[in-house]
């Protein structure tokens, strides 16, 4: 039987251990798809209703997973399509590898709508947010251009890589002799000089308000251990970033959320964060920064993501875990004799501080726990209480109106976060990818999605039940774009306008959508509106029966804006 280069393509994919390939389906990469549908052992296909959906699931799969996602788009379009998923994965440092068709490069071998559908450097349109691009046009180019994407979106930094496939060189036939597939390594991760290291232990030590935040370690389980032990070491109080989490809830010195401590520090350990400008916003008077991170080495001059630039920032180049464990093991090597400031005077103006806090949480929810609609924070309780005792893995929840404290987390890893870039429409395609890593490892998936986010991709529910990914999806269903609806009405109320015109060109309503109904339309089991919130328990336990029963649940709640 004929070899095709394809067929060498899904060769190097098996080697490289890449199990689910996300896409939707396109001429430009005709060859391949062949090869990957009649090879029983190459990677499985899974097939989504928009290319935004498909990258969005690699991205979140590998979050999930802690390796390298891999997704395919179709020449031109597709990829025009995916770009807000690629850059979005670019923000959030997802090691992504993302294949395009393209072509054909030999322009006599072009079908009329091939003109249009190509370019001679397709790469370019996502070229200023991906670690690294390649137009390849020979058989072992390709192949080699796809091994080295691997390796350097693997690496530290982390990052999205493209490569183009050229329709006509994968559809050609090849002898085994024609190509090598030398599957690579990720180059190993790196920690910073131990000057710099003992450096930072002893202004940790020598601070007076020492306050430790966890950005991106929170999809590794191993950094709870780490972050738990330096904060019991310094008596310093440990903060998640806004939308991840590795410090358990429970721990007496966990205050996620709660900016009070950001004021009270003289420095803040950033171990991995995402956002260091959002960070030091959340204080008056901004304090010195350790930054624990890669990611001063992975800057673009087209976006401004991660352009720290304060003056006030420290940046220890280090993988984060291995940078965590030198500091650590440097601050029990250096403290006996040397003086914690003021520690024993700190925990207890925490110990109370944390008491405040609960009583305050516990107040707010008691408050409105029978409102109607649904008050978000009793919403958030209600779906806890229906997974708390399952092995749940979180693929999304609110972002702007989580509140910390209801939902315990125990570990790092349990929790995906959010899209990196704020692109609507992550959501959608994050429900596969995580919910496939949820799957594959015997969790139950459970995600708390916007009604302006599910919209923008709603035919990833039909790709999760064709592809039986069962999962818990609740519609934290308010009815509008209620970030914008904000801004609208503090614009309206600085010019002294009418606030109540805020939600015009806002507002997703007149007519509700009826998300239990556009969930079973696509074969899911669905429920609701819930409004009454005393409905929510009952709900919410035969949608976790259904999911048991394999199926993808999706239960639609109108809540308060």
């Amino acid at each position: 039987m004929s070899r095709y280069v394809s067929d060498a393509v899904v060769d190097l994919l098996q080697e490289l251990g890449v199990k689910y390939l996300p896409l939707n389906p396109g001429a430009s990469f005709r060859g391949l798809h062949d090869s990957v549908v009649n090879r029983e052992d190459g990677p499985e296909i899974i097939l989504c209703t928009h290319e935004e959906i498909a990258v969005a699931a690699a991205h979140a799969y590998a979050k999930a997973v802690g390796e390298v996602g891999f997704a395919v788009v179709h020449d031109l379009v597709g990829l025009m399509h995916a770009s807000m998923a690629v850059y979005d994965a670019w923000c959030d440092r997802t090691p992504m590898v993302v294949l395009g068709g393209g072509g054909p490069a030999d322009a006599g071998e072009r079908r009329p709508v091939d003109w249009f559908h190509s370019a001679n450097t397709q790469s370019a349109l996502v070229r200023p947010f991906v670690k690294w691009d390649d137009d390849p046009i020979t058989a072992t180019a390709t192949l080699d251009a796809i091994a080295r994407a691997y390796n350097i979106a693997g690496s530290a930094p982390h990052g999205p890589t493209y490569v183009t496939m050229d329709t006509s060189v994968m559809e050609a036939k090849y002898s085994g002799a024609d190509v090598s597939v030398r599957p690579p390594r990720h180059n190993p991760p790196f920690v910073a000089a131990d000057p710099e290291i003992e450096a930072a232990a002893r202004l940790l030590l020598e601070a007076t308000f020492p306050v430790i935040v966890a950005g991106d370690v929170g999809l590794d389980e191993r950094s709870t251990p780490l972050l738990t032990a330096l904060m019991e070491a310094l008596g310093a109080p440990g903060r998640d970033e806004r939308n991840l989490s590795a410090i358990p809830t429970n721990h007496p010195l966990s205050f996620s959320g709660d900016d009070w401590v950001l004021d009270q520090a003289d420095i803040i350990l950033a171990v991995d964060v995402h956002d260091i400008r959002y960070l030091l916003a959340r204080t008056t008077n901004p304090p010195p920064v350790l930054d624990v991170s890669t990611r001063s080495l992975a800057l673009r001059s087209w976006a401004n993501a991660d352009h720290v630039g304060a003056p006030q920032v420290t940046s220890l180049v280090s993988d984060p875990i291995l940078g965590l464990e030198a500091l650590l093991a440097k601050i029990e090597n250096i403290r006996e004799g040397h003086g914690n400031a003021g520690k024993e005077k700190r925990l207890e103006e925490l110990r109370a501080r944390q008491e405040s806090l609960q009583s305050e949480r516990s107040k707010t929810l008691s408050d409105r726990w029978d409102n109607h609609p649904v008050f978000i924070h009793r919403l958030v309780s209600e779906v806890y209480e229906a997974v708390k005792q399952l092995p749940w893995l979180l693929l999304l929840r609110n972002t702007r109106s989580w509140t910390e404290g209801i939902w315990q987390f125990d570990r790092a890893g349990r929790y995906l976060g959010h899209s990196g870039g704020g692109g609507m429409g992550y959501g959608p395609g994050a429900l596969i990818g995580g919910g496939l890593a949820a799957r594959d490892r015997g969790e139950f998936a459970v995600g708390i999605i916007g009604d302006g986010d599910f919209m923008y991709a709603p035919g990833a529910i039909w790709t999760a039940v064709h592809h039986r990914i069962p999962m818990l999806v609740v519609v934290n269903n308010n009815r509008t774009y209620l970030n914008d609806e904000e801004h609208q009405a503090q614009v309206a109320r600085t010019r002294g306008r009418p606030v109540e015109n805020a939600p015009i060109g806002v507002s997703i309503d007149d007519p509700a959508i009826d998300f239990a109904a556009l969930a079973r339309s696509q074969g899911a089991w669905g429920h609701g509106p819930v409004e009454d919130p005393g409905e929510l328990t009952d709900v919410l336990k035969q949608a976790v029966e259904q999911v048991h029963g394999g199926a993808v649940a999706v239960v639609d709640v109108h809540t308060a804006k």
